[in-house]
């Protein structure tokens, strides 16, 4: 019983301790950067919660805590839906609407003696927070994961409040780093740049430290408030280290989801790469931080290895690195190199960029400006006013957006506007500005409004073999009469070979371009329009093999000029083939002839190759009734039989002593293809002696 009393009061004394909450339902007006703090209802044990802030269809923010805190920091109209499941698997919904911004104005409340306590706020009272990246990246449950035993850990910590004076970081709120007994008030970059500037620092840490390690973010400003943020540091096993290598790099600050492109601003940016999880048997982690840029001297860009005394070289580990600004592009690079000189290559593309205007505390000249050259019809543009020389309570500003000379806004005591224009043009802005003394100034700036539809750049590409095509898919900003655009492609290779003979490809609408190495490569098509606005795209492709040049043989010789080009190649095929059907034809009547013949040879086994041939000459010459081209016997072309054709005398016509001679050339014989005892023909009883009549028993005379 005791124990439950004490849990109950403890509840208790928590809720009196947390800031007023408002329960999940109905419609809340709030200003931009202005914390709500939402609770569930009817709060039991064992439920679990799901919150979910959507902006018309787009997700915004999901939290699964009871108590539910989240901060506007863009005008719109938001959904905030809340889901409980209780022990029991029973859902319930709610959900609240909540309007932000300066379109929802709140009333500002005031004090007895006329003071403002809500309403629009200046910069130093606008909500403390913590803008913390970190590489490894944090995941979005608040860890970092590192491969292995031991790692390196980059922090960069943005800088969005002036009033900042101290940016803490406690490595790890579990150990007492500097031994007063007190584990969690440790400063552990207290001696870098980073503890009063904000930034980058970094740190390593190793498995087994510590039994839990939890990393903390503090901000300090100038009147003692304070903010924080932890993120917590956990060890995975190392991946894969067998098979062909593979490059996985991620870098801080991240890449745009869109063009995948680096943004930098200022006039120098630090940036950090991490390789640790490429995957395959690594021997090198080599990064060239821009591979148009020759750091080592030797004439030849693509060569550098600019983490070689690095530890990142041989484990991937965090690297950083310094850039000075530039107007073209960077591309970063890592090659992983295995056994047997394998390798894979990765690239990433960095530009510098000029990031929105912040309030200036510095310039003694007073100006307008605003945070973006242009604006698209229904997208917000926020306008300040630099170089003020009192403290902000000190102004009124009253803001004319559209030049008509009358007043759409007055604020006190915050030098920023927002405003979105709903249709297309060219606006002249204008805002005075009255000090407490009635001072006045004005200032005016003018600002081009486009139709949503503005200049965009777009390609798509196809892979044939090491040949990539581009198809350009920009388009011009619809408001412009001159719809031409200038391209520039960068196709992110380092082979000065294959840049040299391909060059004019850079400056075409749609390119082809032909790698000779394998890797991945980033591409980036840069279109500029007639009012000299770009527009930026960017893709990554993979190039599979090397490119294979074959060397003519006396076998197989280069084709001709028009065959590569292709005159003339389908009425070559053509006779090829005819030529082929033809000489198939005649081996075909040849061996069909051949195979005849052995046949008939078989059949007369009795009969040369030559008296077959003669017979069926005869036959044939018969069949057609043409007998005068058989050939009769002549004085110079007598017909001879074979020694077995002639036949002796009858045995009783044959007397006791007579010689039976052999017929010479002058007797007349048989046709060489009369068979003994066959019949004669009537045409060669003539060529036999005028008539005579031959025995058909016998076939002798």
């Amino acid at each position: 019983m005791m124990k439950k009393l004490i849990k109950l009061s403890v509840i208790i004394l928590t809720i009196l301790m947390l800031p007023a909450y408002v329960f999940a339902s109905g419609k809340m007006e709030v200003n931009i950067g202005e914390k709500v703090t939402l609770q569930g209802e009817d709060i039991q044990s064992g439920s679990t919660y799901k919150w979910v802030v959507k902006k018309a269809k787009e997700i915004i923010s999901t939290q699964t805590s009871p108590i539910f805190n989240y901060t506007f920091l863009e005008q719109g109209e938001y959904d905030v839906n809340m889901t409980v499941t209780d022990a029991n698997n029973n859902i319930k919904n709610t959900s609240i609407y909540i309007l932000a911004g300066d379109r929802y104005p709140r009333p500002a409340s005031t004090t007895e003696d006329g003071g403002q306590v809500e309403g629009n706020l200046p910069p130093e009272e606008m909500p403390l927070t913590v803008s913390l990246s970190t590489l490894p990246v944090t995941g979005s449950d608040g860890t970092v994961h590192l491969i292995g035993d031991s790692g390196r850990v980059f922090f960069n910590i943005e800088v969005i409040r002036t009033d900042v004076i101290e940016y803490r970081i406690d490595r790890n709120i579990f150990a007492d780093s500097d031994g007063n007994g007190v584990a969690n008030d440790d400063v552990d970059n207290a001696s870098d740049n980073s503890y009063l500037l904000g930034g980058v620092w970094e740190t390593e840490y190793k498995q087994g430290e510590a039994t839990k390690i939890v990393a903390e973010v503090t901000l300090v400003t100038r009147d003692g408030k304070k903010t924080k943020q932890q993120v917590e540091i956990v060890f995975d096993p190392a991946p894969r280290r067998d098979g062909d290598p593979l490059a996985i790099l991620d870098i801080t600050p991240a890449p745009n989801a869109d063009d995948q492109l680096v943004r930098l601003y200022g006039d120098k940016a630090t940036v950090a790469f991490y390789a640790r999880k490429s995957e395959g048997k690594i021997l090198e982690f080599r990064i060239d931080k821009d591979i148009f840029m020759d750091s080592n001297g030797d004439g030849n860009p693509s060569n550098d290895i600019d983490n070689l005394n690095d530890i990142s070289f041989k484990t991937g580990d965090v690297w950083k690195t310094t850039y000075d600004k530039t107007d073209r592009q960077i591309i970063a690079q890592l090659i992983v190199v295995g056994e047997g000189g394998k390798g894979s290559r990765i690239q990433r593309g960095l530009l510098f960029t000029d990031k929105p205007v912040k309030i200036s505390e510095t310039e003694d000249q007073i100006k307008l400006v605003a945070d973006k050259d242009f604006v698209l019809k229904g997208d917000p543009i926020k306008f300040s006013i630099e170089g003020l020389t009192q403290p902000l309570p000190s102004y009124k500003f009253d803001w004319d957006f559209d030049g008509n000379d009358e007043v759409d806004k007055e604020i006190e005591a915050d030098n920023t506007a927002d405003y979105i224009y709903d249709f297309a043009g060219v606006y002249t802005v204008k805002v005075t500005v009255t000090d407490t003394n009635k001072n006045s100034a004005g200032f005016t700036k003018e600002v081009l409004v486009k139709d949503v539809a503005s200049t965009l750049a777009d390609f798509t590409f196809e892979t044939e073999g090491n040949t990539i095509k581009f198809t350009d898919k920009s388009s011009s900003a619809l408001n412009l009469t001159d719809k031409n655009l200038e391209y520039t492609w960068n196709f992110g290779d380092t082979d000065p070979e294959g840049y040299e003979k391909q060059k004019d490809q850079i400056g075409i609408q749609n390119p082809n371009y032909t790698y000779n190495k394998a890797g991945s490569y980033v591409v980036t098509l840069t279109v500029t329009d007639a009012d000299k606005v770009t527009s930026v795209k960017s893709a990554q492709i993979t190039i599979e093999k090397d490119l294979v040049t074959e060397v003519p043989t006396e076998e197989t010789q280069p084709t001709t000029e028009t065959e590569e080009e292709g005159g003339g190649s389908i009425g070559v095929t053509i006779l090829k083939v005819l030529l082929y059907i033809i000489l198939i034809v005649i081996v075909l009547a040849v061996l069909m002839v051949a195979g005849f013949f052995v046949f008939m040879k078989v059949q007369h086994s009795d009969l040369t190759f030559e008296e077959i041939v003669n017979e069926l000459k005869i036959k044939i010459l018969g069949m057609l009734g043409i007998h005068d081209l058989i050939g009769h016997p002549t004085e110079d072309q007598p017909i001879n039989l074979p020694e077995e054709t002639v036949q002796p005398k009858s045995e009783e016509k044959v007397e006791e002593g007579e010689v039976i001679e052999k017929p010479t050339h002058e007797e007349v014989a048989e046709p060489p293809l009369a068979k003994p005892t066959g019949p004669v023909p009537d045409w060669m009883k003539d060529a036999m002696g005028g008539g005579t009549s031959t025995d058909d028993t016998t076939g002798t005379k």
